[in-house]
């Protein structure tokens, strides 16, 4: 067992991880841990370690050989869908790993410092391009649904939220969050959760989706389903339907869903 008054803070040091709901593996995926995320490590089974993730407070268990390191302060985030990092700073180094819309660095040299937004090195020895970067002082302040249109055709994954893969609730997610607000990695927490705006109604819509007067932004409930509005008829959404992020007629996810069970309308 593991002391998680005495065990120290940890960043993820691998591009992703996973979180798994057993410390073994064939379970379900629950959530996923992005690059320069932390976490503090709560229990152990063997090598498996169990963690909470401070960016939402997702709890899982982390496989076995997942690289971590001690927190440095990110200097910068991943603005782009994906930056690529490389072993030296040119388009023609072979790219060796990848990082997800959202990840955490720490820049530590400029190529040229004459070119700002050209190549820069990470804490881990690794190139990427700046432009694909933002500095964390910049606030969190983009449209949902713009960061969620990024994502269009992102496989589904059951427990992902990042450019990899993706579920309904972390596309949710992970686009409020670039917008500044946090929530929880599921559909039944968020629906809960006022920190996603009022809610409109917690009655059903029926089938066809009818009843409210919907907006573009607006988070969508089903049941063990969420999605965010493009415009007052089409829905944005990470379904197992096309297993990846498309979108639809809303009356068409309500229909299959078997009705609307809320819709929350983010307050920014």
């Amino acid at each position: 067992m593991t002391d998680a008054q005495t065990t120290p803070i940890r960043r993820l040091a691998a591009p992703q991880a996973v979180l798994l709901e057993q410390p073994r593996h064939g379970v379900p995926q629950t959530s996923e841990m992005l690059f320069g995320e932390t976490c503090t490590p709560l229990d152990r089974d063997g090598d498996w370690v169990k963690v909470e993730n401070h960016t939402d407070g997702h709890v899982g268990w982390l496989p076995p050989g997942t690289e971590t390191s001690t927190p440095v302060a990110p200097t910068h985030r991943v603005s782009g869908r994906v930056a690529n990092l490389h072993p030296a700073p040119t388009h023609k180094a072979v790219p060796v790993a990848a990082l997800s819309f959202g990840s955490l660095v720490t820049v530590t040299e400029q190529a040229d410092a004459q070119c700002p937004g050209g190549w820069v090195r990470l804490d881990n020895g690794l190139w990427t391009f700046g432009k694909q970067l933002e500095p964390v002082a910049v606030p969190l302040n983009r449209v949902p649904v713009e960061t969620a249109l990024r994502f269009l055709e992102t496989p589904y994954v059951w427990g992902g939220r990042s450019a990899f893969g993706i579920d309904c609730s972390g596309l949710v997610q992970v686009a409020l969050r670039a917008a500044g607000i946090t929530t929880h990695h599921s559909s039944g927490m968020q629906r809960n959760d006022d920190r996603l705006g009022p809610m409109l109604s917690q009655d059903g819509f029926g089938p066809d989706g009818q009843g409210i007067d919907y907006r573009r932004g607006d988070i969508v409930f089903f049941p063990g389903h969420v999605g965010i509005m493009l415009d007052g008829a089409t829905l944005l959404h990470a379904t197992v339907f096309t297993m990846s992020v498309v979108t639809e007629p809303l009356a068409d996810v309500a229909a299959r869903a078997e009705g609307i069970t809320g819709v929350r309308r983010p307050v920014f």
